[in-house]
């Protein structure tokens, strides 16, 4: 099939995921919600499609790629890089027959996974490797659920995240509770909020302590690709984003990401965090995401491009062969948040300005300037020295660099 008439990858993500396509040569289609996104400048971007936002209107906005797949010479493929979007296609899979090609897991497997609730019934009903758990659901006894609570320090986390938990937890994905008192101090949080939670026995250690196992399976379990890696810091320093990560090739993480997908019955594309315990070296399972994310562009710069795979299989049904084992020691990094995070990690004095320097040089991947596919990030540069020009100039306050989605 000639280049111009392969199907496109719809991609409903940020730069990572595009960029993780575009090295294997796959063409993209955006799925964008405005006319400023960066992804309009990647040169693997071709077309763009505007959609109804993915959190306020999720059905809507599939139907708005449905109907524009419909109209391409050739089906594309869809990717989903956030919870919304995935839960929109699974919602919808019988929808997208004609418009768009998708590799999903079972249906009530990705509800499983992505409610929060559901995972931990999930976890306990098939012995998984998590921490001591507890949910704690609207309308019921939340005072008692907590006074039954006897595990310090733990972390509290939502089932579903939102811009005011951002806020409450300070852009961090949980909050950490060290004491009975601290829990007391956030039940108005909890009963005030607008979904339920889960409250989780911390696992002790740093953020550099977690592990992840990726992995893209077909029905029936036959692993198609597959790699490890490992945080090596987030923003904010506690319970924060990855900022700066590596392959890895870790024979026990991958081993019990195979066990974990097996008992689970999985099918499709996967990541599984877990953390390794500092005072037992013990490795717990946190979650598992059933969906596209920026650990798929260092995987493919080291060999095993899991959205590539999955191209493969939906255009050339049963076509791929599986990819050999990723080349380790690959640095993944987003050098605007890692540049935030490096002020928080040296205020702690764990890394000086020179070692962040000289990690920076060395890195693989630069997710805020690649120089194979540059326009990005000019952009984004240039519109940070813009702002930072006019507030020096006096022209009012810096406007905040927008989320990245």
């Amino acid at each position: 099939m000639s280049a111009s008439r392969r199907p496109l990858a719809c991609v409903a993500g940020d730069l990572s995921l595009v960029r993780a396509l575009g090295r294997s040569g796959i063409s993209v289609a955006a799925a964008v919600q405005g006319p400023d996104s960066l992804l309009r400048l990647s040169r693997y971007c071709v077309e763009t499609v505007t959609t109804p936002s993915w959190v306020d209107e999720p059905g809507a906005a599939l139907d708005a790629l449905i109907d524009w797949g419909r109209l391409q010479p050739a089906t594309p493929v869809f990717y989903y890089q956030g919870d919304h979007d995935l839960l929109a296609a699974s919602r919808g899979r019988d929808r997208m027959a004609g418009g768009l090609r998708c590799i999903l897991p079972p249906a009530e497997l990705v509800e499983d996974l992505v409610d929060k609730l559901r995972f931990a019934a999930l976890a306990e009903r098939l012995d998984l490797p998590v921490p001591a758990t507890r949910t704690l659901r609207r309308g019921s006894d939340i005072d008692g659920e907590l006074r039954q609570w006897q595990r310090f320090p733990c972390v509290l986390k939502p089932v579903t995240r939102s811009p005011r938990f951002a806020k409450v937890a300070q852009s961090q994905k949980a909050i950490r509770v060290e004491s009975r008192a601290d829990l007391d101090g956030l039940r108005e949080t909890i009963e005030s909020y607008e979904a339920d939670f889960v409250l989780q026995e911390a696992v002790e250690g740093g953020e550099e302590r977690i592990e992840s196992y990726h992995a893209y399976l077909r029905p029936g379990g036959q692993v198609m690709g597959e790699f490890t890696g490992r945080k090596l810091r987030t923003g904010p320093r506690l319970y924060g984003f990855s900022t700066y990560v590596e392959i890895t090739d870790d024979a026990e993480v991958r081993g019990l990401g195979r066990s974990i997908l097996e008992k689970i019955g999985f099918s499709g594309v996967a990541k599984i965090d877990f953390k390794r315990d500092a005072r037992t070296d013990r490795l717990f399972m946190l979650e598992i995401n059933p969906r596209f994310n920026l650990w798929h562009h260092p995987g493919a710069a080291a060999g095993v491009s899991l959205p590539a795979l999955v191209y493969r299989d939906c255009v050339e049904p049963g076509s791929a062969r599986p990819a050999g084992p990723a080349r380790p020691g690959v640095r993944w990094v987003s050098l605007s948040d890692d540049a935030r995070a490096f002020k928080e990690y040296r205020a702690a004095g764990e890394l000086s300005r020179l070692r962040w320097l000289a990690q920076m040089a060395a890195v693989h991947v630069n997710e805020s300037f690649l120089f194979r596919d540059p326009l990005p990030g000019v952009s984004e540069l240039g519109g940070i020295l813009g702002r930072k020009l006019k507030k020096l100039l006096g022209g009012g306050a810096a406007r905040p660099v927008a989320d990245k989605p």
